[in-house]
């Protein structure tokens, strides 16, 4: 470690690190301008105003000038060999980048040299933040505690700002709430912040109580914004990292008592969501029996209903195809919407399903009565390809499930998998396999992901429309992949050799974090974008190689 050498770059290297931090939930801008900061103050760590100001005035303008930038190459230059030196001693720093280095030896057998270096570029973080974090000077515990505190606070502000666009409607697919970074990476961040609050509430002796009232509050406002963002995968993380958690706590000295009531909770906290989860699926998809002749057979207009139990099944425990009268739907509808009734959209959509489900989703009829009963809303969300009210008026967990069994349906009943995020992730899973068969030892390089992909779909004949025709969306598949056997074997070292050398399993900062993005690995393209590579890296780094030992650590899970 290369010390700043004053108090002034001292606090600039924090404050810049706090910036990156703040800025991970909340500006990709913000992220590569802290990021090249702190790489300006990594080269001219130990700059003097004092001795640059002296060199300056040597001779006169010109000639000051020339020593003085003569005096900042230098100075760059000696920085640059006693910190490359600092950090190739770093085993674990070193062994880290080696992620971003076969990325570097993918481009050796690549054909598209435009994609391998915009991937490089965005995965930059890799290997800028290991190099700089673990050879400048480690964080203190305030720094530490104080970094934590802004970085939740602006996970806060993003997860505020999103509320907003909520509340006030400014969306059809809830994930559109989250404008600054994707749902996916908002999400992890939410994530990680909950459990920061977690640990400063029952771990943390420091706080007043006004400040853990707050921490408090933030906490359950993480945990229930992640229902309000449909995130399935970030709710199975917190469920499964707090399962973890309560289990390792029983190896702490405590009371039978105490241990007894923890494996309690850690047992019936996943049960419950199981159960609930399997409630929500089962009123779903089962509609009350009804006695068809009791049905009414025709419209107050006097038109006849087309009763269908065919074509349209159950949704939200409703029979869609209950109470259709297809003459007044299209004579109303038309004189409500410019896009007529039985148009079919660039997208896909068929407007007179699309109505359909949302009036059910209403309990209302299929005729001109329920047409009528829309709000200009209603209409808007309908031309927009909103087909139930409840995923913008109700969003939540169980929203999620029902988009999820309507994909399944879907799926089962036309073969294309485009309408699911599950049932499409089984055919990318499909097509990862495929590709890392026929290019199993060293992948298909760098720069070939996206055409390999492409490729792929097509000779499998996938029903998957283009516009959702993505990589992976597994973070390990991903890498077997693009550098095949050798890479992948690389990247697991990256991921779990620094850790286990320097404990950092012990710690619950490092662990808990480590847990989050490993699981979300498996279902998401963590370091595929730029926010979240940076989130990884940056964490990684700090937790690992950025604190100072011994004053800042927080106790670890497992006493020994």
């Amino acid at each position: 470690m290369v010390n700043s050498g004053t108090n002034i770059h001292s606090w600039a290297y924090t404050i810049t690190l706090i910036l990156l931090a703040a800025s991970i939930p909340l500006s990709k801008f913000t992220m590569s301008i802290t990021e090249f900061m702190l790489l300006g103050l990594w080269l001219w760590s130990g700059f003097s105003f004092s001795v640059g100001y002296r060199f300056y005035k040597l001779g006169g303008a010109f000639t000051g000038t020339i020593h003085l930038l003569a005096y900042i190459f230098s100075l760059a230059y000696n920085n640059l060999i006693d910190k490359f030196a600092a950090f190739f001693r770093n085993k674990p720093a070193l062994i880290f980048t080696l992620i971003y280095v076969a990325h570097i030896v993918g481009l050796l057998y690549t054909a598209d040299f435009n994609y391998a270096l915009k991937d490089l570029r965005v995965k930059l973080p890799l290997i800028l933040l290991p190099v700089v974090i673990s050879t400048m000077e480690k964080l203190n515990s305030k720094r530490f505690n104080l970094l934590l505190i802004i970085y939740s606070m602006a996970v806060l502000v993003s997860t505020l700002i999103s509320a907003f666009i909520y509340l006030t409607n400014q969306y059809v697919d809830i994930r559109a709430i989250s404008p600054l970074i994707s749902p996916i990476r908002l999400s992890l961040n939410v994530s990680f912040a909950f459990f920061v609050m977690i640990y400063f509430i029952f771990h943390e002796t420091k706080f007043r109580t006004w400040q853990t009232i707050s921490f408090i509050t933030m906490a359950l406002w993480f945990l229930s914004f992640l229902f309000l963002l449909e995130s399935v995968t970030s709710i199975v993380i917190v469920i499964l990292v707090g399962v973890v958690y309560l289990f390792l706590l029983l190896f702490n000295n405590i009371l039978l008592w105490q241990r007894i009531t923890l494996l309690l909770i850690a047992i019936i906290l996943p049960m419950l969501f199981l159960w609930h989860i399997n409630n929500i699926v089962v009123e779903a998809t089962t509609a009350p029996k009804i006695n068809y002749s009791n049905l009414d057979r025709f419209t107050k207009l006097g038109n006849p209903y087309t009763h269908d139990t065919t074509y349209f099944q159950i949704e939200d425990g409703k029979r869609v195809g209950l109470y259709i009268c297809d003459k007044e739907m299209k004579s109303e509808w038309n004189k409500r919407s410019n896009i007529k009734y039985e148009t079919v959209t660039p997208d896909g959509q068929v407007i007179r399903t699309t109505l359909i489900r949302y009036l059910t989703s209403k309990n209302l009829r299929k005729d001109a009565e329920g047409i009528n009963e829309l709000t200009d809303e209603d209409v808007l969300m309908i031309e927009k390809g909103l087909a139930n009210y409840n995923y913008v008026h109700s969003p939540g967990l169980r929203t999620r499930i029902l988009k999820i069994i309507k994909g399944y349906e879907v799926f089962q009943l036309t073969g294309n998998p485009s309408g699911s995020s599950v049932m499409q992730r089984i055919e990318y899973l499909k097509a990862s396999i495929n590709i890392i068969r026929d290019d199993f030892l060293f992948g298909v390089g760098t720069g070939d992901l996206e055409d390999a992909f492409n490729k792929q779909f097509n000779d499998m004949n996938s029903a998957l429309e283009y516009r959702y025709r993505y990589h992976a969306h597994n973070q390990f598949l991903g890498i077997f992949v693009v550098l095949g056997l050798a890479g992948f074997i690389i990247f697991v070292i990256g991921l779990f050799y620094p850790a286990i050398v320097l404990s950092g399993f012990k710690d619950y900062y490092f662990g808990t974090f480590f847990m989050i993005m490993i699981i979300s690995m498996f279902s998401d393209d963590t370091l595929e974008t730029q926010a979240g590579v940076t989130l990884f890296a940056f964490f990684y780094s700090l937790l690992l190689f950025g604190r100072r030992k011994g004053d800042n650590m927080p106790a670890a899970i497992i006493k020994e």
